[in-house]
């Protein structure tokens, strides 16, 4: 179940939204009355509810807008309770100061907007005595340590509170900020009775919340259980990604019971989450920047391609093994092959002898020169930073140009795995136009937007244009081939891509 948080300034708003969320097939909210800018009038919000609800007014301290004394907040939530809620919530200190009356069920929260405190049992222990029907606890994970220990805290005393039958009281556990935003994904994974989301993105109400619909349609909360297996990925930062989107849609399509969870994570965080990834159910990884070479460190196994590009950018946790592989060059090299009218399968490849040069040293270039090299192509590197392509080209045994002589060479293919052209800055391209000739296949990593001015540029000239959702799309089949053995459906994965990259614009 989600609790949706309705918090607005006025109560004509407040009351319009929770007959909306109720339209929307929302059965349980929480009304925030310390958002509004007027006393709070209980007569007008409760009674004709059209959902179950909690109703609370924050503290500042607590995350909240209560702006008038703590005496008249004490006030307000004993008349609520007379109104007959199915549920207040009460922060753990002031319970005592507001005895159980009637039919409405307590809720006793905690907040710390700072820190994962040591003494989580302690804690509960205390509020245990304060008469509650559900237990709120709520922190803010700095490390993964505190977010593997918090989770397995509250998964520890909701299977204790399964045990104990009526008697026993569980636990909502939530992890604020982006490090535990899994923490609201996974709640169903965890065995809490509930999780909470907002009801507009307009209105972040705790940081790392989610809006309602994006648990429901993005992550499919619904549908998730304890026995849900858990996919992700880790990089810095992952706000951005597309990966959620058309994997967790591909399990829904595959009817597979998984879901793929972002896990924001900076360089310190890496190890630990790979060592404790088990405590999560976790299976498999997306490695994105800029972790993908850190995490050829914590590899059992890997494939030969990672060791020599020296990147991973798909962790699998089988079998006791971290086995670590490289899906971005077999995605790229595959669609330049295939836009010669070529397969990556076959002995005898299509861009064997073909001259290709490629713009970026970095990370991309390392894979593409690789898998271009591997299938026989004649590579060319170059770079605005000198020193990265030659020390590129040194390794691959590759030629290197300086990167203003870049349109200089006949070429068959052209690589861009640089950065220009990305949005905002969609007015630039790598390379001129004029040195374009019709036939010769111009490939961009760049995929926002999907038709960069390069490509523009190569359609207008005859060329063969290959754009970086190609890439995208490759690399996450092969990740959820990887992941679970299935195919994934390439058509399904390219027109959400495309869809979510529209509407962004």
């Amino acid at each position: 179940m989600i609790c949706v948080i309705i918090a607005c300034g006025s109560h004509t708003r407040m009351i319009t939204e929770h007959q909306n969320l109720a339209a929307d097939g929302v059965s349980f909210v929480e009304l925030r009355l310390d958002f509004l800018r007027r006393e709070p009038d209980i007569h007008r919000l409760i009674p004709n509810r059209p959902t179950a609800v909690i109703v609370t007014a924050r503290r500042t301290q607590d995350g909240g807008l209560w702006r008038d004394s703590e005496e008249k907040r004490l006030q307000l939530l004993r008349s609520a309770i007379v109104a007959a809620p199915e549920f207040v919530d009460l922060e753990v200190d002031v319970a005592d100061k507001i005895p159980p009356f009637g039919k409405t069920r307590r809720i006793i929260s905690y907040h710390n907007l700072e820190e994962t405190p040591e003494n989580l049992d302690a804690l509960h222990r205390e509020m245990l005595t304060k008469s509650p029907y559900f237990i709120k606890i709520a922190v803010n994970p700095k490390t993964v340590d505190d977010m593997f220990r918090f989770v397995a805290f509250v998964r520890e005393k909701n299977r204790q509170a399964k045990q104990l039958g009526d008697k026993g009281v569980r636990v909502i556990g939530i992890g604020m900020g982006e490090m535990g935003k899994a923490t609201r994904i996974l709640a169903k994974k965890f065995e809490m009775p509930y999780t909470y989301a907002t009801f507009s993105k307009d209105r972040m109400i705790a940081p790392g919340m989610l809006v309602y619909k994006e648990l429901f349609d993005l992550y499919h909360y619904d549908q998730t259980d304890t026995d849900t297996t858990v996919y992700g990925i880790i990089g810095n930062p992952i706000g951005h990604s597309l990966s959620p989107l058309i994997h967790n849609r591909s399990f829904i399509e595959q009817k597979i019971n998984a879901v793929y969870v972002p896990f924001p994570l900076d360089d310190n965080n890496v190890p630990d989450f790979i060592e404790r990834a088990k405590e999560f159910d976790i299976k498999g990884l997306s490695v994105t920047i800029p972790h993908k070479i850190a995490v050829m460190k914590h590899l059992t196994k890997m494939d030969p391609a990672v060791e020599k590009i020296g990147a991973c950018n798909t962790l699998v946790f089988r079998d006791g093994e971290r086995l670590g592989y490289n899906t971005d060059y077999v995605a790229a090299v595959s669609s330049i092959e295939a836009a010669l009218g070529g397969n990556f399968m076959d002995e005898k490849s299509t861009l064997d002898g073909k001259n290709a040069l490629i713009l970026g040293a970095g990370g991309a270039g390392m894979a593409l020169a690789y898998g271009l090299k591997k299938r026989g192509s004649l590579v060319t590197i170059t770079d605005i930073n000198g020193n990265r392509a030659y020390d590129l080209g040194k390794y691959l045994d590759c030629e290197i140009i300086d990167w203003k002589l870049r349109d200089k060479l006949k070429l068959d293919i052209l690589v861009n795995c640089t950065p220009i052209g990305m949005h905002p800055k969609v007015d630039e391209s790598p390379f001129e136009k004029s040195a374009l000739r019709p036939r010769m296949v111009v490939f961009d990593a760049v995929y926002n937007p999907e038709n960069t001015l390069l490509l523009k540029s190569a359609r207008e000239k005859g060329c063969i244009a290959v754009s970086g959702v190609e890439m995208f799309v490759g690399q996450a089949c092969l990740q959820f081939k990887l992941f679970t053995g299935q195919k994934a459906s390439a058509s399904l994965m390219r027109n959400l891509v495309r869809d979510a990259l529209s509407a962004a614009h």
